[in-house]
C-alpha cells in the first residue's frame, strides 16, 4: 500500500526519510522531474543514516559510495544518478545486482524510471516526487 506525504521544507523531507527508512528498504528508486527534491531527499536519508559527508548528486560520476558507521541496519549507502544514462549497454557498469545482494547496503537510484526494466527483478521501493507549486512536493512511496 502506498503512502503519500507533503513536503514544504527540508525538515519535512527529513521526516519522510525517517518513515521510509523504518521499512528497511534495500533499493529505493526515485522518480520525479528536475528540481523535485530527489537529491535533497537522498541527503535527508544520508543524515538519518549518520553519514556526515556532504552528499551531492553523482550526475557526472554516476555513483557515489558512502560508509555508514553506526546504523543498525545499513553499513553502506550507494547513491546512483541515472540522468546521463542513454542506452541499455551503460547500465551494467552500475553493478546493481552486486550492490543489491549485499545485506547491509541501501541503494538509492535517482532517475530510476530511465532504467526501470533493469530494476524490476531487484524489487525496488518506488518513491515518486510530484511538484505541487514552487515550495510544495508530494512524495509517494
Amino acid at each position: 500500500m502506498s503512502q503519500s506525504y507533503t513536503a514544504r521544507t527540508p525538515d519535512d523531507l527529513q521526516g519522510i526519510a525517517q518513515r521510509v527508512l523504518s521499512t528497511q528498504p534495500r533499493l529505493l528508486a526515485l522518480v520525479g522531474p528536475l528540481g523535485a527534491g530527489k537529491t535533497t531527499f537522498t541527503q535527508a536519508l544520508a543524515k538519518e543514516l549518520g553519514i556526515h559527508q556532504h552528499v551531492t548528486s553523482p550526475t557526472y560520476v554516476l555513483q557515489q559510495v558512502y560508509r555508514i558507521d553506526s546504523h543498525p541496519t545499513y553499513d553502506t549507502l550507494v547513491h546512483i544518478d541515472c540522468y546521463r544514462i542513454k542506452a541499455d549497454h551503460e547500465v551494467p557498469a552500475l553493478d546493481l545486482p552486486y550492490w543489491c545482494e549485499r545485506p547491509k547496503t541501501l541503494v538509492i537510484v535517482e532517475w530510476a524510471d530511465l532504467i526501470r526494466k533493469h530494476l524490476t527483478d531487484l524489487r525496488p521501493v518506488w518513491v515518486t516526487f510530484t511538484v505541487r507549486g514552487e515550495e510544495r512536493r508530494l512524495v509517494t512511496s
